[in-house]
């Protein structure tokens, strides 16, 4: 039986007590022991409680909501705060996050609780006690977890993260890719597979998870990668759980040299769980302002989460495009150099298209070349440790770094950042 967790309720007006304790499981570990109809405490009070957690449950953007939780953080470093909220605006995540935050999970509105929804709460609790943040459990030959983000939809990430598997696995490295853009994902039409399972499918199938099981729900890529497809519609998708994924991820590293997780443009609960147990992101952007400005915030929200910064690789779409958008400012929005730069090339939706990766077609355009290199960055160390990265267009020799490129002309990483 899992050991109870105590914890502590500091809602708003916004909140019924009633709300928050029905989005526990009634047989659950998790025992509400203390709560306070305000946020308004202070650090006796905080050291005073002898819970294991604290709910923060309040309205969309609340600042007292983040005053408390960074009281909290201060006072109490070792006991996690779990954030419940109306919404899930980046920004106010990224500043819960900031403020010292554990995890984040949106509030169901009632009146009625889905269980899984219950289900969902009792598990972020629980991994929000447990949680340890090192790799030292994993053993010596775990495979290496890679998510694909993207803070804007369109902008380009699911060719990355089929790219991505496809050329992995192209190159004799065991890889599955995932998606877990649970309600619109496209894996399977951009990698030319029809999918007779799909998550769902494993979700509903009962009984414990392992590597055999898990094998026969997966799709075959000719390139040798294996597939978890999304589920076919989008009602299936409240059937796949972030705990069923951490089960599926630990299950996977043990089989497999290479994870690839293709996900939603949210930070949603499972995109979370994944982040936590992620050895790399792969933060895909498009050479446009609005999504700069929230890859920007994306990189940020990682950050602030504890995913080191040497363990981002970032791609950027359509670059060297002109909208208007001179390469200097992209960097200065971006908040750093891409470390992949994928030019606009028709090849690409024609792949997309045929259902044939343009990392295996054998073309030799940039963009091609482009994605390969991203490939072989994570080839570059099994175990993904941090290594140079190999450039996708030829580097400058005057300063060895890689230039963005455009039709016209090229510019090398320090004139990007002088503004040249």
């Amino acid at each position: 039986m899992a050991r109870p967790i105590t914890a502590a309720v500091a809602h708003d007006e916004t909140v019924a007590l009633r709300l928050v304790g029905e989005h526990i499981p009634e047989d659950s570990s998790v025992v509400l022991t203390e709560h306070f109809e305000s946020f308004d405490l202070n650090a006796d009070a905080i050291l005073r409680m002898d819970v294991d957690l604290l709910l923060v449950a309040c309205r969309e953007g609340s600042a007292e909501a983040l005053r408390l939780v960074s009281l909290w953080h201060t006072v109490r470093p070792n006991t996690p705060v779990v954030v419940l909220s109306h919404g899930s605006d980046q920004e106010f995540v990224q500043e819960a996050f900031a403020a010292g935050a554990d995890d984040f999970m949106v509030l169901h509105p009632g009146p009625y609780i889905p269980e899984q929804v219950s289900r969902d709460v009792e598990f972020t609790i629980r991994k929000a006690v447990t949680r340890t943040r090192t790799a030292a459990d994993q053993g010596p030959d775990a495979g290496t977890l890679i998510a694909v983000l993207g803070s804007k939809g369109g902008v380009g990430k699911t060719v990355a993260a089929t790219n991505l598997g496809a050329a992995l696995a192209s190159r004799g490295r065991k890889t599955v890719l995932i998606d877990l853009d649970l309600q619109f994902g496209d894996v399977a039409l951009a990698l030319g597979l029809r999918p007779d399972t799909t998550l769902f499918d494993l979700a509903v199938s009962g009984g414990s998870l392992d590597a055999d099981k898990l094998e026969d729900f997966m799709l075959r890529h000719p390139s040798g990668l294996r597939v978890l497809a999304a589920p076919a519609r989008p009602d299936q998708a409240v059937s796949v759980t972030a705990q069923m994924m951490s089960t599926i991820y630990a299950v996977l590293r043990q089989e497999f040299d290479f994870i690839v997780v293709d996900t939603p443009p949210a930070f949603t609960a499972e995109v979370i769980a994944t982040v936590d147990v992620a050895d790399w992101i792969c933060m895909v952007a498009m050479f446009d302002a609005l999504s700069l400005k929230n890859t920007r915030l994306g990189l940020d929200t990682l950050e602030l989460m504890g995913h080191p910064s040497e363990r981002v690789r970032v791609v950027l779409n359509r670059a060297g495009t002109n909208v208007g958008i001179s390469d200097a400012e992209a960097v200065e929005i971006l908040g750093r150099t891409p470390d992949v730069l994928v030019p606009s090339d028709r090849e690409i939706p024609v792949s997309i298209n045929d259902g044939v990766p343009i990392a295996l077609s054998g073309s030799r355009s940039h963009a091609a070349g482009a994605i390969r290199s991203l490939a072989e960055m994570f080839l570059s160390d099994l175990k993904a440790e941090p290594a140079e990265p190999k450039p996708s267009v030829p580097r400058s020799r005057a300063s060895g770094r890689r230039p963005f490129r455009r039709k016209a002309s090229v510019k090398t990483a320090p004139e990007l950042a002088r503004g040249r």
